[in-house]
Parts: structure tokens; sequence; C-alpha cells
């Protein structure tokens, strides 16, 4: 077993070679097979020409390479990484993601990786596993807990952090959410399929219901789009991340994130469509 810390834990008066090599040399592996195997690592982690460089003079990323090939270098049957890429600025982060993910495969191994980022998770998991407060809350592969997240918790974790609260009758494969002052009255689809809303408990009565900002659409104040549960409010801000328009929309004390391709005034009336398969409702 071997262990990729956050802080990478390097020695900083070694080079990388001898950095990568210090597992081997503590199991007296011969000096001609350590060097072969140093070298084969510098290879593998794109280190070429840097092993005799001190780990000072590299860039984080060559550090956080340095510090996974000297955990690779003892051949380990299991790997583990706690949150080793949090030291790293977002552009080398999310290659050196896809490099350890590569790696893993290419070798074979089991790797257990910490990390508090969801999208991480996402990108790098064969299965995930969260953990509330110490427990394990849900397991599964990665489209299973984004798309049917076990409990509120898991919810707002997987990036849906849009929060509401509304009585719902459910009968027949439906769920109907009765008209309120800032809501149009919704049937929505109900049950297993990928098009239905996300149930989880009796939900029949109060519920807490879930959506990510990039699930919902704005509509202009009078459209009702079929199987979807539409929001009332007006657009109190509005930001541009890139490639889309982030609006705040408040509806009534509340205030909902939601995205949209689309240039809205601050100030104008619109509605939240919240098709059934982006909501997930939650019974006390």
């Amino acid at each position: 077993m071997a262990m990729v810390f956050q802080s990478y834990a390097l020695w900083p008066h070694m080079t990388a070679a001898q950095n990568i090599g210090y597992g081997l040399r503590l199991r007296r592996v011969p000096t001609a097979e350590l060097k072969r195997r140093v070298e084969a690592m510098l290879d593998l982690l794109g280190l070429e020409g840097l092993g005799e460089r001190k780990v000072t003079q590299l860039s984080g990323g060559q550090r956080q390479r340095v510090a996974l090939g000297r955990a690779l270098a003892i051949e380990p049957q299991i790997l583990l990484l706690d949150e080793p890429l949090s030291n790293l600025d977002a552009r080398i982060r999310q290659t050196v993601r896809h490099e350890i993910k590569a790696l893993q495969e290419q070798l074979g191994i089991t790797a257990v990786h910490v990390t508090h980022d969801r999208e991480e998770a996402m990108v790098m998991a064969d299965r995930i596993v969260i953990l509330d407060s110490g427990r394990i809350v849900q397991v599964g592969a990665p489209e299973e807990v984004y798309n049917r997240p076990a409990s509120p918790f898991i919810a707002a974790f997987m990036g849906a952090g849009n929060v509401i609260d509304f009585n719902v009758e459910r009968a027949n494969g439906t769920i109907r959410i009765p008209a309120a002052q800032h809501n149009d009255e919704a049937i929505l689809s109900a049950g297993d399929s990928d098009g239905a809303v996300h149930l989880v408990g009796d939900c029949n009565g109060p519920v807490r219901a879930h959506f990510r900002s990039e699930a919902a659409r704005l509509v202009s104040g009078e459209e009702t789009p079929p199987d979807s549960l539409v929001l009332r409010g007006r657009i109190s801000q509005s930001s541009y991340p890139g490639g889309y328009y982030r609006y705040a929309v408040e509806v009534g004390a509340q205030q909902f994130m939601v995205d949209d391709t689309r240039s809205i005034a601050v100030g104008a009336a619109v509605g939240i469509s919240l098709p059934a398969a982006s909501l997930h409702l939650y019974s006390p």
C-alpha cells in the first residue's frame, strides 16, 4: 500500500529521482534495479530530464507527479490519495486528474481517492462513496449518485443546491403539486423512468425539492411547458461566467440560481421551468 499526501511530503534536499526511489531504497532494492525503475517512472510521468533537479526547483504539477511516482515505484496493490490535487491551480488540476486516472487504469491498481471536489470525483471515479459525518450514506457509479442522490445532503453535494418546500399529492404514477402564490399547478411523471421525478421516501404531503441550476430553464411569464413545475418570479441579479448567463431569480422570499444562454434584463418577470426529471423530492 502506498499513499500520496495532500502536501506532497517530498524531501526538499533530495532530487526528483531520489524522492521517487526513496521507498525502493528502504526496501533495499539493488542499485541497478532501483535506477531502472526510477527512470521508467520518470518517463511514465512525463518528467524526463528532470530527475537530477531538486524538487524545490519544480512546478506544483511536477512536484505532484514526483509524489505520485514515489508511491507508484514500489508497485503497490492499493494506492491511497488524500486530496492530492487541492494545491494545484484549476488548469493544471484538470490535466493531472486525467493523468492519474490513466495511470491507474494502465497499471491496474486499486486507488482510493479522497476529495471534496464533486467534479473531480465524477471524472476520476469508477465508484463513488459519499460520507456524511463519518458515515457512508451512498455508494454507486458516478451516474447513479448524480442522477439519484439518496438524501438532501447528497443532492446538495452533487450540485442540486436549489431547495424549495411544498405539499404534493401522489397517485397513479404521478405527483400533483397544487397551485400556490408563486407556482402553477403541476402534474409530473413519477417512478423509475429517466424522465420522471426522483422520489425518496413516501413523498405524499410535505416534501423538500432539490434541483440544479443547469437543469432549470427560464420561460416567459405566461409559458407553461408540459410535465414541468413552473415557479414565477423576477430576475434580481445577472452574471456572465462565460458561454452562458447565471441569473439569481427571486421567487417570493427565496432566491434560486438558474443558467440560461439568453441575455435577460434584471427586473424582468420570468418563470423557472423545472422538468420532472430535474426534481429530487425527499419526504421529511
